[in-house]
């Protein structure tokens, strides 16, 4: 039965962590973390909706591995910043600026910025960090002005 899970799940929850963390051995270990702890707990329990359950267990492992990790931006998600901020990087030295300039913000501004650009949402954001939504939505605007204030002005 385990084996069959493992062969029925295992991709659907590698393509979660891979949308999620830019490391694909990040998101290896990760769905090797969702699996020991779906074996060890079933047989304990029986969830009626297996699929919810295990996403469920993905989704608290994602949020334990970013309460744990350091937030930074790293160059692959740039674009996605110069969207958020509504810039244009002309050359590559201004990208990597932008990404300097991105990773000096206070924790507090450049989490849940780092986490905007990678697909959360504000509620998920909230849940990680332990804020509320609107805590949230203040800190994302207030990163946003910060860097493209920084960015303007050098």
């Amino acid at each position: 039965m385990l084996e069959e899970i493992y062969q029925k799940y295992y991709e659907k929850i590698q393509r979660y962590f891979q949308k999620r963390v830019v490391d694909e051995y990040q998101a290896e270990d990760l769905t090797q973390d969702v699996f020991i702890k779906v074996f060890l707990a079933l047989p304990k329990t029986q969830p009626e909706d297996f699929e919810r359950w295990l996403f469920t267990i993905a989704k608290f492992t994602l949020y334990d591995f970013y309460r744990r990790k350091r937030f930074l931006l790293i160059a692959e998600e740039v674009d996605t910043l110069m969207q958020a901020i509504s810039a244009e990087p002309q050359d590559p030295l201004m990208r990597e600026e932008a990404l300097r300039k991105v990773n000096q913000l206070p924790g507090k501004f450049r989490h849940p910025l780092i986490l905007v650009i990678r697909g959360y949402s504000y509620q998920e954001i909230a849940e990680i960090l332990d804020l509320s939504v609107s805590t949230v939505k203040s800190r994302v605007f207030q990163a946003r002005k910060q860097v493209k204030s920084r960015w303007l002005n050098g």
